[in-house]
């Protein structure tokens, strides 16, 4: 996996992840909509190569959530 995508998988106060058969689903810290939010657009516009990033509206400007699809292999659990 590439360095941005190991990055978005570690720890961060911004969301907690939970992996998935298929990726990772972070889920935004209310407290820290903003960093989440930063988090998200970053990884829309670095995905390709290696992943796939699907944000999650809150229904408002920002993102409650984000679905991340490995293009390579997953790590292990």
């Amino acid at each position: 996996m590439g360095r941005f995508l190991d990055s978005l998988l570690e720890a961060s106060a911004a969301y907690q992840v939970r992996q998935d058969d298929d990726g990772f689903l972070l889920i935004g810290s209310p407290e820290f909509a903003a960093e989440f939010n930063i988090v998200v657009r970053q990884a829309t516009d670095d995905a390709g190569e290696d992943f796939v990033a699907f944000p999650i509206s809150d229904g408002g400007l920002g993102y409650s959530q984000m679905f991340i699809l490995p293009l390579d292999e997953m790590p292990p659990s």
